[in-house]
């Protein structure tokens, strides 16, 4: 069993949170600062995996979505937002990326119309 730092779990669920938004057209109410553009050069094969393990967030992101409406108060909330983010982990895991690879590749995807193509073209 993995110990997660829970600063870095949130920090990491915020990332994999804003990513798999940004990606899948839904408006961010805030902007966050410019940060400096990432490498645009993704694998196929990573672009694939990136693919599978975005597709596994939403679902996640969906169903605790619904959980953390009807939670009863901020200590199940908070017992939610932890089983969510290390859900979300375990899916980029699962999908054969590591989370800083996960997120590198959605901050190359980023304002790269040529790249969000290409992932568009190998999604499932």
């Amino acid at each position: 069993m993995k110990i997660f730092n829970l600063k870095l779990v949130h920090l990491t669920l915020a990332s994999i949170f804003a990513a798999s938004m940004a990606l899948s057209g839904a408006s961010v109410a805030q902007q966050a600062p410019e940060q400096p553009q990432a490498a645009t050069h993704v694998s196929e094969a990573d672009l694939e995996r990136f693919a599978v393990a975005r597709e596994s967030i939403v679902s996640i992101q969906e169903d605790y979505s619904a959980r953390l409406q009807g939670a009863g108060d901020p200590e199940e909330a908070g017992k939610l937002q932890q089983q969510a983010n290390e859900e979300m982990i375990g899916a980029v895991d699962q999908a054969g990326l590591d989370v800083e690879s996960f997120n590198a590749i959605a901050m190359a995807l980023q304002g790269n119309p040529e790249l969000q193509q290409k992932l568009e073209q190998v999604a499932p």
